[in-house]
Protein backbone atom coordinates (compact mmCIF):
# COMPACT_ATOMS: atom_id res chain seq x y z
CA UNK A 1 0.00 0.00 0.00
CA UNK A 2 1.32 3.55 -1.14
CA UNK A 3 0.47 5.29 1.88
CA UNK A 4 1.15 8.75 0.85
CA UNK A 5 -1.11 8.16 -2.11
CA UNK A 6 -3.72 7.26 0.09
CA UNK A 7 -3.27 10.32 1.86
CA UNK A 8 -3.04 12.51 -1.05
CA UNK A 9 -6.00 11.00 -2.43
CA UNK A 10 -8.32 11.74 0.51
CA UNK A 11 -6.98 15.20 0.79
CA UNK A 12 -7.86 15.88 -3.07
CA UNK A 13 -11.20 14.07 -2.24
CA UNK A 14 -11.75 16.26 0.63
CA UNK A 15 -11.18 19.48 0.78
CA UNK A 16 -11.01 20.12 4.51
CA UNK A 17 -8.36 17.92 5.12
CA UNK A 18 -4.62 19.45 5.35
CA UNK A 19 -2.82 17.31 6.65
CA UNK A 20 -2.64 13.63 7.78
CA UNK A 21 -0.64 10.64 8.93
CA UNK A 22 -0.66 6.83 9.04
CA UNK A 23 -0.29 4.33 12.12
CA UNK A 24 -0.28 0.82 10.81
CA UNK A 25 -1.59 -2.31 12.70
CA UNK A 26 2.02 -2.08 14.54
CA UNK A 27 1.05 1.13 16.50
CA UNK A 28 4.01 2.57 14.37
CA UNK A 29 4.38 5.82 12.13
CA UNK A 30 4.70 4.57 8.66
CA UNK A 31 3.48 8.17 6.92
CA UNK A 32 3.31 11.88 7.17
CA UNK A 33 2.44 14.86 5.37
CA UNK A 34 5.09 17.84 5.42
CA UNK A 35 2.84 19.79 7.13
CA UNK A 36 1.50 17.34 9.91
CA UNK A 37 4.44 16.46 12.33
CA UNK A 38 3.03 13.35 14.89
CA UNK A 39 6.81 11.95 16.33
CA UNK A 40 6.83 13.38 19.76
CA UNK A 41 2.84 13.02 19.86
CA UNK A 42 3.07 9.15 18.52
CA UNK A 43 2.29 7.60 21.91
CA UNK A 44 0.11 9.47 23.09
CA UNK A 45 -2.10 9.26 20.04
CA UNK A 46 -1.70 5.45 20.13
CA UNK A 47 -2.62 5.41 23.79
CA UNK A 48 -5.54 6.97 23.27
CA UNK A 49 -6.07 4.86 20.41
CA UNK A 50 -5.95 1.57 22.79
CA UNK A 51 -7.85 3.24 24.86
CA UNK A 52 -11.02 4.01 22.55
CA UNK A 53 -10.67 0.44 21.75
CA UNK A 54 -11.14 -1.07 25.36
CA UNK A 55 -14.66 -2.03 26.27
CA UNK A 56 -14.19 0.69 29.37
CA UNK A 57 -11.83 2.56 27.73
CA UNK A 58 -11.77 6.23 29.14
CA UNK A 59 -11.95 8.97 27.53
CA UNK A 60 -8.65 11.47 28.47
CA UNK A 61 -10.40 14.25 28.07
CA UNK A 62 -7.96 16.42 25.35
CA UNK A 63 -5.12 15.41 23.39
CA UNK A 64 -2.04 17.57 22.24
CA UNK A 65 -0.52 17.85 18.42
CA UNK A 66 2.45 19.66 17.79
CA UNK A 67 1.97 21.95 21.16
CA UNK A 68 -1.87 22.81 20.39
CA UNK A 69 -4.00 21.23 22.99
CA UNK A 70 -7.67 19.61 21.58
CA UNK A 71 -10.40 18.96 23.35
CA UNK A 72 -12.02 15.43 22.53
CA UNK A 73 -15.80 15.67 21.81
CA UNK A 74 -15.92 11.91 20.46
CA UNK A 75 -14.09 8.67 21.57
CA UNK A 76 -15.66 5.57 20.30
CA UNK A 77 -13.37 2.41 18.58
CA UNK A 78 -13.89 3.77 15.42
CA UNK A 79 -13.43 7.44 15.65
CA UNK A 80 -11.51 9.87 17.93
CA UNK A 81 -12.67 13.79 16.68
CA UNK A 82 -11.39 16.42 19.13
CA UNK A 83 -11.23 20.12 18.49
CA UNK A 84 -9.17 22.98 19.29
CA UNK A 85 -11.59 25.88 21.25
CA UNK A 86 -9.51 28.62 19.74
CA UNK A 87 -10.14 28.07 16.51
CA UNK A 88 -6.76 26.02 15.50
CA UNK A 89 -8.37 23.53 13.92
CA UNK A 90 -9.89 20.03 14.72
CA UNK A 91 -8.01 16.81 14.10
CA UNK A 92 -9.79 12.79 12.99
CA UNK A 93 -8.10 9.81 14.51
CA UNK A 94 -10.08 7.05 12.39
CA UNK A 95 -9.30 3.43 12.99
CA UNK A 96 -10.27 0.37 11.24
CA UNK A 97 -8.44 -3.11 12.38
CA UNK A 98 -5.85 -1.56 14.49
CA UNK A 99 -4.70 1.15 11.56
CA UNK A 100 -4.90 4.43 12.33
CA UNK A 101 -5.41 7.79 9.96
CA UNK A 102 -4.82 10.88 12.03
CA UNK A 103 -6.01 13.74 9.93
CA UNK A 104 -5.63 17.67 10.62
CA UNK A 105 -9.13 19.38 9.26
CA UNK A 106 -9.61 22.90 8.20
CA UNK A 107 -10.42 25.13 11.28
CA UNK A 108 -12.76 26.75 9.13
CA UNK A 109 -14.76 23.67 8.56
CA UNK A 110 -16.28 21.71 11.42
CA UNK A 111 -14.78 17.85 11.29
CA UNK A 112 -18.09 16.36 10.68
CA UNK A 113 -17.70 17.76 7.15
CA UNK A 114 -14.24 15.41 6.77
CA UNK A 115 -15.64 12.52 8.81
CA UNK A 116 -17.57 10.15 6.08
CA UNK A 117 -14.17 10.32 3.64
CA UNK A 118 -11.46 10.41 6.60
CA UNK A 119 -13.55 7.12 7.33
CA UNK A 120 -14.06 5.26 3.81
CA UNK A 121 -10.38 6.02 3.62
CA UNK A 122 -9.26 4.57 6.61
CA UNK A 123 -11.04 1.41 5.45
CA UNK A 124 -8.37 1.12 2.77
CA UNK A 125 -5.65 0.79 4.95
CA UNK A 126 -6.29 -2.76 5.91
CA UNK A 127 -6.83 -4.09 2.15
Amino acid sequence: MDYEKLVFELMDTEPAVFGGAVINANKELVFQTENWDLQQDIDSIVKAMDEANKDDGKNPGRIQIMNVTYMIVEFTPERIIATNVAHKGHVIIAMHEGWGLVTYIDPSKGPRDALFNVQSFTRRLSE
